[in-house]
């Protein structure tokens, strides 16, 4: 190949531009650009293949052409990231996605990744847009999803480093993406413009994790994401076109030296915005090193051109270009003699030994049998007459293809089972749901597979199904939050993808070949909402007061309101007051549920709201008829509603995403709920499928005139904030409430910020800690997996600064210990009893947990644990 100093102006810009083309020929255009303007990579997609042979001697023709014009190998790309975005779908390994290796062993992601690595060496492609290296904690993200191995930062960097030592030990240039992270995220880039606003310490933590173990083992390339950081960017560029994300993080900070590339820049997020070409030489001065352009040939043109002129005129320094040439030639000198050996050298027979391995197909389906998941429930044991309910494979986002498999139903249906199925539409009609759950009476056994139960039609199919079937499977065949929909499910198991070898597994665990052994990567756990309370018509609660507070919940995020109407306190007239907080509530773009009594709902004239909260009065006929015909949704009052009334207006066909569910808060001391019976209602309301709510004082601002707090659950009315999140993330509580308004902004921010994963512990501290012992308490723990009956065993130890003894006296119930250096290897163990114990010289005791039984039990099912210090307690 040439070198750098070899090169030409038009072959060094060509080298920083990945085209694409339709169809499986090269385009008249594709070539042009070639042979004009010295293009020197290509990206394809599905549309390109049409059998492993086509696209052999396609390739074959790519790396010809290229290498004629311009005396250097050309990268051709693909998204083979396996799973859901797969874009050589027949006659190869069809390779198990993100989710689903990691729902198995990181073995199998070395495995998959080295398949991969093989199979696309064989065919001439000789580098992979994967792995998805991007931590997807967020469960409505619409683009990433199973394309990300888990919401965990440590399981993404396991499973990711693996797949790429496959991946590149064949030989192939693996592509981590998308920096600095795409999970977090309600929006698809491909359609517009995400934010992502956490600070750096969150990002440094979470998102880029995964990314700089990667940088450390040597990754080739890192992919851009088309998405803002406002801590990285103030303005409003994206981090593919950021030169403080791209040089400033990645190259500077993060240290990496390999290859920058963009997402495709025709991509909404960007040609929307910016245009493609003028993004593309926005982000190479930023400091991509190559650009993905992938469809329209006059944007491609566009863009070789403008930065022609734009070198040529000294805007883009010519000094630029070449280091990010002699970086791409790098790069391909790298792989080139792996692609010489296994692809120039060989013929479409050899290829073909790879193409077909029994050991590539037998290790993909293994991996994608071993993912199967049981979340809850029992295994599969049909009983009686058993009838199957599944939806075709579709793709979802503009990432993904139409996977070319059989579909569930028709591989039931020439299986030999003596099942019966019935095909649905991904979304499905009222009338034909009401058809498939009264076939479904006749049989004793019901297995529904999902597809993005998100969708209102499958979602209410299964919670009908669930109500009218005795025996009810839900097996979710893509999106494993799909539990979300219908969380009242009593058996449901996963399938991290639609495709042939997981129709295959599910075909194998219906006629009981296999058993789910698969371990879920992700957290089936929805954080609440959070919510605000305001209060009008009260001398505390001035007008203009109130409005200032909710453009401050706005700028938090905050985007739903309670307001009571009917407090006894309230001046006459406060319906001014009200219309006019609801009315800036609106322009807001924020959810209004006003609390009404009978007596106020008939004096009133209602503003346009998003609920209305029907306290005690009301009677079965009246919320009836209001959740059939009202403009607004109903939310009914938790301790006056019983499941005999729930039941009542199911029957009467009120529909339940028409209905929501609230508690109480408590003004006065000691009449506030237990933990169990909160739990105990949400339990039984989720059997409805119904959104429940609560609320949890604010410490900050107490509503006056007592001064006391307003929450749901009476140990939360002096807890820190934190815990008390600590525990109502155990409550299967869909939308939590600050019942007092006017809550701090750090509380603000601290509830909206917390995930659920950590117990908080408030810690009385003794007099005379020792600052070892308190950098022991300060650090995270977790509950040893081997636990006892007699304390919370954390698993964390100090082996560096030594602990002395002191205080060490009989240990009471719910008091923390720290062990000594007397106890040898177990020195700086932090315990919190569990029962008294007596004393030992070996253990310190160092305060007391004001801690609650249902945050012990929470502790006890895995979470981890951090301690509040609330001060010296003697």
């Amino acid at each position: 190949m040439k070198s750098a100093k070899e090169m030409t102006l038009k072959e060094k810009i060509g080298q920083l531009f990945f085209f694409g083309f339709p169809g499986n020929e090269l385009s008249p255009e594709i070539i042009a650009l070639i042979e004009e303007y010295k293009l020197g990579n290509i990206i394809l997609f599905a549309r390109n293949i049409k059998t492993p042979r086509q696209l052999f001697e396609l390739n074959k023709e790519i790396h010809d052409r290229i290498s004629r014009a311009t005396g250097i190998m050309p990268l051709i790309a693909i998204d083979q990231e396996g799973g859901m975005v797969t874009r050589i779908m027949n006659g190869v390994t069809f390779p198990p996605g993100n989710m689903t290796m990691a729902a198995t062993d990181r073995e199998m992601a070395y495995r998959v990744g080295k398949i991969v690595g093989e199979e696309l060496r064989a065919l001439g492609i000789n580098m992979n847009l994967a792995p998805v290296l991007d931590v997807n904690n967020n469960p409505d993200n619409p683009v990433i999803g199973v394309r990300s191995f888990s919401d965990d930062p440590e399981t993404v960097a396991r499973f990711g480093l693996e797949y790429i030592r496959g991946l590149q030990g064949a030989g192939i240039i693996a592509t981590g993406k998308h920096f600095p992270g795409h999970g977090d995220t309600a929006l698809d880039s491909h359609y517009a413009l995400p934010v992502i606003g956490h600070d750096k310490d969150r990002l440094d933590r979470v998102e880029l994790y995964p990314f700089r173990r990667a940088i450390e083992n040597n990754i080739d390339a890192i992919m851009s994401a088309h998405v803002i950081f406002p801590a990285y960017e103030n303005g409003e560029l994206p981090a593919t076109l950021s030169e403080k994300v791209l040089t400033g993080l990645l190259r500077g900070e993060l240290g990496f030296g390999g290859l920058i590339v963009s997402d495709c820049m025709e991509m909404k997020a960007i040609d929307d915005h910016f245009t493609a070409p003028r993004g593309a030489l926005a982000g190479l001065l930023a400091g991509l090193d190559m650009v993905f352009i992938s469809h329209a040939p006059e944007k491609q043109r566009a863009a070789l051109e403008l930065l022609t002129a734009t070198v040529e005129s000294g805007e883009f320094p010519l000094s630029l270009l070449d280091e990010k040439a002699e970086r791409i030639l790098r790069y391909k000198e790298k792989i080139y003699p792996t692609i010489k050996e296994h692809f120039y050298n060989r013929d479409y027979d050899a290829a073909t030994a790879v193409l077909t391995s029994s050991e590539h197909r037998n290790t993909a389906a293994a991996v994608v049998d071993a993912s199967l998941t049981k979340v809850k429930g029992k295994d599969f044991r049909p009983v009686g007459k058993t009838l199957v309910i599944a939806p075709d494979p579709r793709a979802v986002t503009i990432a993904e293809d139409k996977v070319a498999a059989l579909s569930i139903t028709d591989a039931v249906r020439h299986s030999g089972l003596p099942y019966d199925v019935v095909k649905i539409e991904r979304n499905i009609a009222s009338d034909t749901i009401d058809e498939i759950v009264s076939r479904a009476r006749d049989y004793q056994t019901v297995v529904i597979c999902t597809w993005n139960a998100a969708s209102t039609g499958q979602a209410e199919l299964a919670r009908k199904l669930y109500r009218a079937c005795a025996d009810l499977y839900v097996i979710s065949t893509r999106n494993p939050y799909d539990i979300f929909a219908f969380p009242e499910i009593d058996n449901y198991l996963c399938l991290y993808e639609y495709t042939p070898n997981s129709v295959a597994t599910l075909l194998k665990y219906l006629k009981g070949e296999i058993y789910p052994s698969g371990k879920l990567p992700v957290r089936l756990w929805r954080p609440p909402k959070i919510g605000a309370s305001l209060y009008v018509g009260l001398p505390d609660y001035a007008l203009e007061k109130n409005i200032e507070y909710l453009r401050l919940l706005k700028r938090h995020g905050i985007d739903r309101i309670f307001i009571s109407g009917h407090m006894p306190e309230m001046k006459a007239g406060f319906e001014g007051e009200l219309r006019e907080i609801v009315s800036v509530a609106n322009d807001l773009g924020m959810k209004v549920i006003l609390d009404i009594s009978p007596a106020a709902f008939s004096k009133i004239t209602l503003p346009p709201i998003y609920a209305l909260r029907l306290d005690y009065g009301f009677s079965r006929e009246e919320i009836v008829r209001l959740a059939n015909e009202a403009d607004y949704r109903i939310e009914l009052n938790a301790s006056t509603i019983s499941e005999e009334d729930l039941r009542y207006l199911l029957n009467r066909g009120t529909r339940p995403e028409r209905l929501r569910i609230s508690h109480n808060f408590y003004p006065k001391p000691y009449t506030g709920l237990s933990h169990e019976e909160v739990l105990k209602k949400n339990l039984a309301f989720r059997k409805y499928g119904f959104k429940v709510a609560a609320f949890i004082p604010s410490q900050v601002n107490k509503r006056p005139p007592l001064y006391e707090g307003l929450p749901t659950v009476e140990d939360h009315r002096r807890m820190p904030l934190l815990a008390a999140l600590s525990e109502v993330a155990g409550l299967e509580l869909d939308e939590i409430y600050f019942g007092d308004a006017y809550v701090g902004e750090d509380e603000l921010a601290a509830a909206l910020a917390y995930d659920g994963k950590t117990v908080y512990v408030p810690l009385a501290l003794y007099p005379g800690i020792t600052d070892n012992e308190k950098a022991m308490l300060l650090r995270e723990h977790r509950n040893r997996l081997d636990a006892t009956p007699y304390f919370i065993r954390s698993s964390v130890r100090s082996r560096d600064a030594a602990i002395k003894p002191r205080n060490t006296v009989a240990r009471g119930l719910c008091e923390v210990t720290v062990d000594n250096e007397l106890f040898g290897r177990y020195q700086g163990e932090v315990a919190i009893m569990t029962s008294d114990l007596p004393a030992d010289r070996r253990v310190n005791v160092v305060g007391k947990a004001i801690v609650t039984d249902f945050a012990i039990n929470e502790i006890r099912k895995g979470k981890k644990f951090k301690f509040i210090l609330t001060g010296e307690n003697s």
